[in-house]
């Protein structure tokens, strides 16, 4: 069954952005996120976050820890009865330090091949469905996508409920 979807960056949506964001307890949610999660849940979205992460590739830190920040966020919005249908990431950047990280990819935002592999995989009504981004190459990956976009306001819950409600 088609449902619709919100499609969330991460750093600088869901968390603040100190820069390379990779550890948990660097991890700090923006005001709303939690609430503005749960919306969605209820609403019948699912939830997608794809996010750029090119300090895998530039060495600041490895990919495993990437998928450890993400399986700790995961488990503590179970504690809010909050679930994250799924997590992209790309690791890539042309000028990354690390050999096999060290190109372009099409999964890196303003490409959509992060969104396309979602779409492939979870049954989406695309005309219902949003993203929210904090960066112009967010903007053009939603337009590539065919996506309602907006840039992230200071409180995701109200912003999601104002996305829902014009929908």
């Amino acid at each position: 069954m088609k449902k619709p979807a919100a499609f969330l960056d991460r750093d600088g949506v869901i968390n603040y952005d100190f820069g390379y964001v990779y550890k948990y307890e660097d991890f700090k949610l923006r005001p709303g996120v939690v609430k503005g999660l749960k919306l969605l849940n209820k609403n019948n979205y699912r939830i997608f976050i794809v996010s750029n992460q090119s300090g895998i590739a530039r060495g600041f830190f490895k990919k495993k820890d990437v998928e450890l920040l993400h399986k700790s966020f995961k488990k503590s919005l179970r504690k809010h009865k909050i679930k994250i249908h799924d997590i992209k990431f790309s690791p890539f950047h042309s000028k990354g330090k690390i050999k096999r990280y060290a190109k372009n990819s099409r999964t890196r935002k303003p490409d959509n091949l992060m969104i396309k592999q979602l779409l492939r995989k979870w049954p989406t009504n695309v005309q219902n469905s949003f993203m929210i981004g904090d960066r112009e190459s967010d903007k053009m990956c939603a337009k590539k996508s065919g996506l309602y976009f907006e840039f992230a306001k200071k409180n995701l819950f109200y912003q999601i409920k104002n996305i829902i409600i014009d929908n």
